[in-house]
């Protein structure tokens, strides 16, 4: 264990402590929280989310919403039960807002399939042409991965087990490859929400 770790954690003996420093504003009662339930948290969400990047988000954003929160938090309260509740409920915000998406998308579909002109089309082939574009200068491994996750709906362990390689390193794989593919895109003045249209048209 990182030595800096070991002192936040030997700064308290139970969680009472930590959850008491925490609600002072202490920031070290946090950083016990965290460090003590970080695997946990990450774990539960998993199940919620598509992929595991997702889970890491929501881990840090749980963890954050309980410093937002502490000024509300209930000294005798028990805080791992709080953190759970907390991911709980950003997991299923998560769900609803992807649901939300994927409902607009299909609006998009079949507004598309009734009412497309054919300007419509030319511009919405350009962004592809643009996308793939995109998707042209990056390494053979980067789109390897890419189409695996996006296309072939693969998670990151399927992907690290069909290629051989750690989970670690399509993660960091496809995080790059994100971001090359945003700043390419912004440089074209293209949106994320036209790029995953783009996306979702033309897979079909």
């Amino acid at each position: 264990m990182d030595e800096r770790i070991l002192k936040v954690m030997q700064r308290f003996i139970c969680d009472k402590e930590a959850n008491d420093a925490l609600i002072q504003g202490d920031i070290n009662g946090l950083e016990y929280m965290y460090n003590r339930y970080y695997s946990e948290i990450r774990t539960f969400l998993i199940p919620y989310c598509r992929y595991d990047e997702d889970a890491e988000e929501l881990t840090q954003d749980t963890f954050l919403k309980l410093w937002e929160f502490r000024n509300k938090i209930n000294g005798d309260q028990n805080t791992r039960n709080l953190l759970f509740t907390i991911a709980k409920n950003k997991a299923l915000d998560e769900i609803r807002k992807f649901k939300t998406v994927e409902a607009k998308l299909n609006q998009i579909r079949l507004e598309k399939e009734q009412h497309f002109s054919t300007m419509d089309e030319v511009v919405l082939a350009d962004y592809q042409r643009i996308l793939q574009s995109a998707l042209s200068k990056l390494p053979k491994r980067n789109l390897e991965i890419f189409h695996l996750s996006r296309s072939e709906y693969l998670s990151n362990k399927d992907i690290s087990l069909e290629l051989n390689i750690s989970v670690k390193a399509v993660e960091k794989q496809i995080t790059k490859t994100l971001a090359i593919l945003r700043v390419f895109l912004r440089n074209h003045q293209i949106s994320a929400f036209l790029l995953i249209s783009s996306i979702y048209f033309f897979q079909r």
